[in-house]
């Protein structure tokens, strides 16, 4: 693989030269799959789980050489016949790459789609040609694919990014149906991530629930500051360049260690750092505002699109960051809210939508850099 200009590597999964720290996580995760357990993967959106489990589960010599790793993400789907064409296309994929032998069979035991399927011209291989539409009962496919997954050749390991999207379907028994088939599963591991915590932690604490116990539950936090700072630093220095740590360690508590908007505010600052020169406080800055301004159009769409109560509640909450009681009287006196009750109805329309997240220390937006843009509209600049 070549190696990047750039080291802050953008829109694609981050490898483990550029990845930074995780190591303890990295052990229990892999682990815990090694061992066949499964694990429950928590942490908010772009604070670097899918990097963790790409450089844990896939540039592992063990993992590559001794497994089959499937991942694939349902945060866009809707619908359990969506959630079964992802896996098959991801077992497809993977597999396509490593084993002609394991593709054909794979392809021969979804009988319930045998007619779908078409082979290249020119190659004679098998090519994954269905369509969306052609997963007529998604229960009987997935039991197909459950089937060839335990007459693997080799161990298995299933990443499903943003698992908790599955409480969305209209199929209201989609729990069920897939603990039903995971329980019995003695050839795969599965690792269900996840940012919507309440959620999850719901789905596999609660005794009422199918999948109740069936896998160990890692949060993710953010990465302790003085690591990320000697990671950028590192970088830096690598290509003949340096950086003020200062300003490193004031973009990260901006940001609040998302790793997401380090990572994009450091490629920035990068971009604009000559070889043998300084990256200060400045550059820096100037690469969150170049942030900001390509983000301004949808920004200002998403406000546009939400009401006026739940605007307000949601300014009040950038305002403050995050808001441990937001249905108290000094809260709402604050910002001149109405009721609780229609605070409490926009807090639950902004949580559906995704604009706010509850953590264990109260209300906040999911998105900093949303935060930032608000708070600089209402003379708060945070920047």
């Amino acid at each position: 693989m070549a190696t990047p200009h750039n080291p802050f590597i953008l829109g694609h999964r981050i490898r483990r030269p550029y990845f930074c720290d995780r190591l303890s996580e990295q052990q229990k995760l892999t682990s815990a799959v090694i061992n066949g357990r499964n694990v429950v993967l928590i942490s908010p959106r772009r604070m670097g789980k899918t990097s963790l489990v790409y450089v844990s589960l896939h540039d592992s010599p063990t993992f590559q050489q001794d497994f089959y790793t499937f991942f694939f993400d349902i945060l866009q789907t809707n619908s359990l016949s969506e959630f079964t064409y992802l896996l098959g296309k991801a077992i497809f994929d993977a597999l396509n790459s490593r084993s002609t032998t394991m593709v054909r069979k794979f392809l021969a035991a979804l009988k319930s789609l045998s007619g779908e399927f078409g082979f290249d011209p020119v190659s004679g291989s098998p090519t994954f040609s269905i369509q969306l539409g052609s997963i007529k009962h998604p229960e009987y496919t997935l039991s197909e694919i459950f089937s060839f997954i335990e007459q693997s050749d080799k161990p298995v390991v299933i990443v499903i990014d943003e698992f908790q999207q599955i409480t969305k379907y209209p199929e209201k028994n989609t729990e069920a149906i897939l603990r039903s088939h995971i329980q019995h599963m003695e050839n795969a591991s599965f690792v269900f991530a996840g940012s919507e915590r309440s959620i999850l932690q719901e789905m596999f604490v609660s005794s009422k629930r199918p999948f109740y116990n069936s896998a160990d539950i890692m949060h993710l936090d953010p990465i302790p500051e003085h690591l990320y700072v000697e990671f950028a630093a590192r970088l830096f220095a690598e290509r003949g360049r340096s950086v003020d740590e200062q300003s490193v360690r004031w973009a990260f508590s901006l940001f609040e260690g998302n790793t997401f908007y380090m990572q994009r505010t450091l490629n920035g600052a990068f971009a604009d750092t000559p070889e043998g020169g300084l990256c200060d406080h400045n550059t820096v800055v100037r690469s969150i505002k170049g942030m900001l301004a390509a983000n301004e159009v949808i920004y200002r769409e998403i406000l546009a699109n939400i009401s006026v109560s739940q605007k307000a509640v949601l300014y009040a909450i950038a305002h403050e960051k995050c808001v441990e009681k937001p249905l108290s009287a000094p809260f709402i006196k604050a910002y001149s809210l109405p009721s609780a009750s229609s605070v409490q109805s926009a807090i639950n329309r902004l949580t559906v939508s995704g604009l706010i997240t509850k953590t264990p220390e109260g209300y906040a937006l999911s998105d900093p850099l949303l935060r930032i843009f608000i708070n600089s509209l209402y003379s708060v600049p945070e920047l």
